[in-house]
């Protein structure tokens, strides 16, 4: 096209858009139109939502995921869960009391990585919801005497992260082992292992921290979401593990180990038959002293899953413990093994008496 004609082309469409004014997006606004209030809404159910995000950078199946927490909530009405993106996942309630305790409830875990999430309300874009704190239970230990009222306590619960509340159980009681207390806790920083207290007469103490129901973390720099084995600032330090600045005191409670499967039938060497109780081998026990009542319930600690042997009761012959004695129509418990029970962090937290 020769350079005449295409000046000629441009000076039409100029005249021909000239009178066209382009409105600003940013000043127009879009006011949607409601209903009359005549006309009656279609009846829908109320609901309740949730968004969070599991603390690991494994791929989490939402079908797994989701029976493994309904089994855990529970919830009297339901629960609908649907994927917004990747590992970003938005969990609907039809009971307000069901996401109450949820919310109340957690810290939640899947196959131990901690569950992150928050309430939303309409209106809100729920990818537009931070998920950087998780609400915890924090046990404060070695409190000296005349610091320990609710004003204190928050003060240390601002310490650690944002302060929630007071646990006022035994509050009248005057002297307690620890003091709990829930805070909301930042994913992205280090957790807080102890804090200095200074006394009204200028002397310092420590005050130690314990959280319960705390799951993956990284012993070398104390962040949730992943383990010292897989983080590089610890492979970089080439230290060995026990000169790390975290360790397990960090959680609240002991952790049981692995339990011994099958003592019921071994013998020790005096052939007496030894039967795994709560607190260990019995040598010398007999079985039906366990059976006999009611059911022990023994549980499998591992690093990231934990089982848990659930006892069902059933009419029948048993095997008392020595071969050749069977007693007819008698009670017997059958142990069945129900894998990711406690995955959610649904089991009970052990914590010291007061």
């Amino acid at each position: 096209m020769e350079p005449a004609a295409t000046s000629e082309a441009v000076a039409t469409l100029s005249r021909r858009w000239a009178d066209v004014v382009l409105e600003d997006e940013e000043d127009a606004v879009f006011e949607p139109v409601e209903a009359g209030s005549d006309e009656q809404p279609p009846a829908t159910a109320r609901t309740w939502r949730l968004v969070g995000k599991f603390l690991t950078t494994k791929l989490v199946k939402m079908e797994f995921m989701s029976q493994v927490m309904a089994s855990v909530w529970q919830p009297v009405k339901g629960v609908q869960v649907s994927e917004l993106q990747p590992g970003f996942f938005l969990f609907v309630f039809y009971h307000e009391m069901d996401i109450c305790l949820v919310l109340e409830g957690g810290p939640w875990s899947f196959e131990n990585h901690t569950f992150v999430c928050k309430r939303i309300e309409d209106g809100v874009i729920p990818v537009t919801i931070p998920l950087d704190s998780v609400d915890m239970w924090v046990q404060v230990h070695d409190l000296p005497l005349s610091y320990t009222s609710d004003l204190i306590l928050e003060q240390v619960g601002n310490f650690m992260g944002t302060f929630i509340k007071v646990d006022d159980r035994f509050s009248d009681a005057p002297w307690k082992t620890f003091y709990r207390i829930r805070v909301s806790i930042s994913v992205i920083k280090p957790l807080k292992r102890r804090m200095k207290l200074l006394k009204r007469d200028k002397s310092t103490c420590w005050v130690n921290f314990r959280y319960e129901r705390l799951h993956n973390f990284c012993y070398f720099c104390g962040l949730m979401g992943h383990l010292h084995k897989y983080c590089l600032k610890a492979r970089d330090a080439g230290i060995p593990m026990d000169q790390y600045p975290y360790g397990e005191s960090l959680r609240a409670g002991l952790r049981k180990g692995p339990r011994k499967v099958g003592a019921s039938w071994l013998l020790d060497k005096n052939s007496n038959p030894m039967v795994e109780t709560l607190s260990g081998i019995a040598p010398g026990l007999r079985a039906d002293e366990i059976c006999r009542g009611e059911a022990v319930t023994g549980f499998a600690h591992g690093e990231n899953v934990t089982v848990m042997a659930a006892s069902k009761r059933r009419r029948g012959e048993v095997n008392v413990g020595t071969r050749g004695n069977a007693n007819v129509g008698s009670d017997i418990v059958m142990t069945e093994i129900q894998k990711n029970l406690f995955v959610a962090g649904s089991g009970s937290q052990t914590r010291p008496s007061l």
